[in-house]
């Protein structure tokens, strides 16, 4: 690249934002500074940590719903507009558990403990640094914000329910020293689907809070709401009404709502013009191709080869749901010889990651006297997936079920001709005798 590209690549950057007054509003990662809905959730959460002026706060709220429902949002600004001291911190980042005690002591300003120095220390350090806050603040409550809470529970050998347990006792601690200390945990999933031992499901109560999803009217406020501070021009009602609608084809999702409008203000100002409908419908293809390209190729190999199994069974045989047991064995055959494979239990939990990202949906069917068991259907065009997967491998999926059609059809068409030529024979033979 020359200086010539790099001029014309700022010209295009400045272009795309050239129809933003302030892109700033469109940031799902910002917490606003108002909040439109959410006042019983917020209420409940208000109610749950102001106890603690009163002499006692319930040691874990869980925060659970459906994404792009408000949760982290309603969380964060809550706890801003409280006289409380909290730390938010978003586990997804974290692989391992003693990664998310790391990830927390980093966000109070610690530096990252390596494993040899041990989780019993790295609590130790964060009980010191917890109390040093509070001191210095002069208040009586400290809220730890788990976001992504689900995702501790991917590191099996990290022992996850024990991490809970240590941060249980560190809440019993502080109470003994007159300090409150509560720990807020946001999942999409209910705190109950989360193998936790009984010694953590005795202490922590059952306090938690619901977020159902968003309505449609409550979509259209809010991009309603952000499109009026984002662009220099108005936006026409109808735009933000499908948007508003595309966003809650499944459930309504703000989230999404909003990154729809950015992504569709820059393919707009791209070409100089007003948003449109169209801006939108190429906003969704370029939000859900950059979305799945992130997940897959932030993924492991045989992550990859989870999606790939279930992209080529949807794809090849034109089916939507598929068995746990169907797609191992579609694993199995796409799985390189080099490659040791996966266990079938670490396979099923691979998929239910595939459902967590949102890639995959699953449902529990019954089997008879079999029981019960999972299967799984894509979200989104298999073709996508399975070029993000395996490029090379994918193109000759391709070309074999393109050889298969093109031989079916044949079988097809030579089954139609005989057919036609033995009713030609017997239409002769009637017409011969008569009839």
């Amino acid at each position: 690249m020359d200086k010539k590209e790099l001029k014309k690549i700022v010209g295009d950057v400045r272009k795309q934002n050239s129809i933003f007054s302030d892109k700033s509003f469109l940031d799902n990662l910002a917490v606003p500074n108002s909040i439109i809905g959410r006042e019983n959730e917020s209420k409940k959460l208000v109610k749950f940590l102001l106890s603690y002026e009163k002499g006692l706060v319930v040691p874990l709220v869980s925060i659970y719903g459906r994404s792009g429902s408000g949760k982290s949002t309603i969380v964060q600004f809550v706890c801003k507009n409280l006289d409380v001291n909290f730390c938010y911190v978003n586990l997804r980042k974290a692989k391992t558990v003693f990664g998310c005690i790391n990830l927390i002591l980093s966000e109070l300003g610690h530096e990252n403990l390596k494993n040899a120095q041990g989780m019993n220390n790295a609590f130790v350090i964060l009980e010191k640094l917890i109390i040093q806050m509070l001191d210095k603040s002069g208040n009586s409550l400290f809220v730890l914000c788990l976001d992504e809470f689900d995702t501790l529970f991917y590191d099996k050998r990290g022992k996850p329910s024990d991490f809970v347990y240590k941060l249980v006792v560190l809440v019993e601690k502080l109470r003994a020293l007159k300090k409150h200390m509560c720990i807020i945990t946001i999942s999409n999933k209910v705190l109950s689907e989360f193998n936790l031992d009984d010694r953590v499901i005795s202490r922590i109560g059952t306090s938690e809070i619901y977020f159902d999803s968003y309505s449609q009217s409550d979509v259209l406020k809010i991009i309603r709401n952000r499109a009026k501070k984002s662009f220099l021009e108005k936006i026409d009602d109808d735009v933000l009404q499908y948007c508003a609608n595309i966003s809650s084809e499944e459930h309504g999702d703000a989230r999404r709502a909003i990154d729809l409008l950015r992504t569709s203000g820059e393919i707009a100002g791209i070409e100089n013009k007003k948003i449109s409908k169209k801006h939108i419908d190429e906003a969704v293809s370029q939000l859900q191709k950059n979305q799945i390209t992130t997940i897959i190729s932030g993924g492991s190999y045989h992550f990859r080869l989870a999606c790939a199994a279930l992209s080529r069974l949807t794809y090849v045989n034109d089916e939507g749901w598929h068995s746990t047991s169907e797609l191992f064995k579609q694993y199995q055959k796409i799985v390189s010889s080099e490659t040791r494979q996966i266990s079938y239990r670490r396979f099923s939990e691979m998929l239910v990651e595939l459902v967590n990202s949102g890639i995959a949906v699953s449902k529990t069917e019954s089997k008879g006297r079999h029981g019960y068991g999972s299967q799984f259907k894509l979200t989104v065009d298999p073709d996508l997936i399975g070029h993000s997967c395996f490029t090379d491998w994918w193109t000759s999926v391709v070309e074999s079920k393109k050889k298969k059609d093109d031989a079916l059809r044949s079988v097809e068409a030579l089954k139609s001709m005989s057919f036609g030529k033995r009713y030609s024979r017997f239409g002769n033979l009637y017409h011969n005798l008569g009839l």
